[in-house]
């Protein structure tokens, strides 16, 4: 099991202490009375994430086949004097083929990477308070996804998933606006492990209109034991999800990243998107490039998303969850069809860098999600990467079956 940070073990002595006195509710929110009524009436949720994924790779490691299980356990209470409380724990435990796959931590380093090590671990743990207008606080370990996770997300696509120790605020006082920032000081990170930080995370949403949305952010990460990650990241990013009313749409955004704290490197790297897109009936379809800035003559100099949910964005072949010296610049295509309620995406990307006229490779992937009933859902998913001077050929395929009650 992880360790615990003294923050979420205060948490938890608090969440343990009054339980008995508040319990939750999907709908209308009333304080418990006595404390078989709160364990009566208390929301729990148990969630069961069966996932089978194989790595193939032209290299010398032997193909990687995982079969691993999920299963998390969701505690959330109704507000009693405006404090409320959410506990989740979760386990992820390999089905079968224990030794067919490289967790980062069974030791099986001749096969491919399959970052789901077997762990069992408290992934939340806060308590939220909301006496004031328009303000929540919410203390402890907890997870925390600031715009479309590019800097600062769960990373919910592994089995094991990254949540954070430290305080979270939200203020909502401004007109179409929404003002947050945390402070967090642990990362619990994908491979079971603890990342001690001393990070700031402030985002601004401002509503326009209905079709207008401006998002401006500034990321202070400060890593002690890791002083390379500490970086300062200052952006905005434009969506407009309608052009003029017409179904057409337009995504905008640039970042700018400099060293920050104990960094001993000078940087000066940015980030920058365009992709426009058009809907029509269930279909939609949108192009674009995403670039990150490097120097090919400067060693670890790139602009990196250290706390990004990295299998969004990049390929789910994930090729890139590190950016090269030469910075990456991805052009790239989606197509997503909606039939019912289920949904197949396709997505295609050319990878070049950045600093040289170098090219890394190209990317097909497809993803097929369909609803078995209301509880139980199923996905198949393949990625297939093929290298031309970065990396190597690599194909990945999955299926996953997701069970909530």
């Amino acid at each position: 099991m992880t360790n615990t940070s003294p923050i979420t073990i205060a948490v938890i002595t608090a969440l343990l202490s009054v339980a008995p006195q508040v319990y939750a509710d999907e709908g209308e929110k009333t304080e418990a009375q006595t404390v078989e009524q709160a364990l009566k009436d208390t929301d729990v949720q148990w969630t069961f994430r069966y996932r089978a994924e194989y790595v193939d790779q032209d290299n010398i490691l032997n193909d990687a086949s995982a079969s691993t299980l999920l299963t998390r356990i969701s505690l959330n209470t109704a507000s009693f004097n405006d404090f409320s409380f959410k506990f989740e724990a979760d386990n992820v435990s390999a089905v079968s083929h224990r030794d067919d796959y490289n967790s980062k931590l069974n030791g099986h380093i001749d096969h491919s990477v399959v970052a789901d090590p077997e762990a069992t671990e408290i992934n939340q743990a806060a308590v939220k308070y909301t006496g004031l207008s328009d303000t929540s606080f919410t203390l402890g370990r907890q997870r925390i996804n600031l715009g479309n996770q590019r800097f600062v997300g769960g990373v919910g696509w592994r089995q094991n998933e990254q949540t954070y120790d430290g305080v979270l605020i939200n203020n909502s006082s401004i007109e179409n606006g929404k003002i947050t920032y945390a402070y967090v000081n642990n990362i619990n990170t994908i491979l079971d492990s603890n990342r001690d930080t001393r990070s700031h995370f402030i985002n601004y949403d401002w509503s326009l209109s209905d079709n207008i949305g401006l998002n401006f952010y500034g990321y202070l990460l400060d890593f002690q034991q890791s002083p390379l990650d500490s970086t300062q990241t200052l952006g905005a990013r434009l969506n407009v999800s309608s052009i003029a009313d017409s179904p057409a749409f337009f995504n905008a955004e640039y970042a700018k990243q400099e060293d920050y704290e104990e960094n001993p490197k000078q940087l000066d790297t940015d980030y920058m998107l365009g992709e426009i897109g058009y809907r029509f009936n269930n279909w939609a379809v949108s192009v674009g490039q995403e670039i990150l800035t490097g120097d090919a003559n400067r060693s670890g100099y790139a602009f990196q998303t250290p706390l990004a949910t990295k299998h969004k964005f990049q390929g789910w072949a994930d090729q890139f969850l590190i950016t090269p010296d030469a910075g990456i610049e991805d052009s790239f295509v989606n197509l997503k069809a909606t039939f019912n309620q289920s949904s197949f995406t396709v997505q295609y990307h050319i990878f070049d860098a950045e600093d040289t006229n170098q090219g890394y490779g190209k990317e097909l992937g497809l993803s097929y999600k369909l609803p078995l009933n209301k509880n139980v859902s199923m996905v198949a998913k393949l990625a297939d990467y093929q290298a031309d001077s970065f990396s190597v050929d690599t194909r990945k395929a999955w299926l996953m079956f997701v069970a909530k009650f």
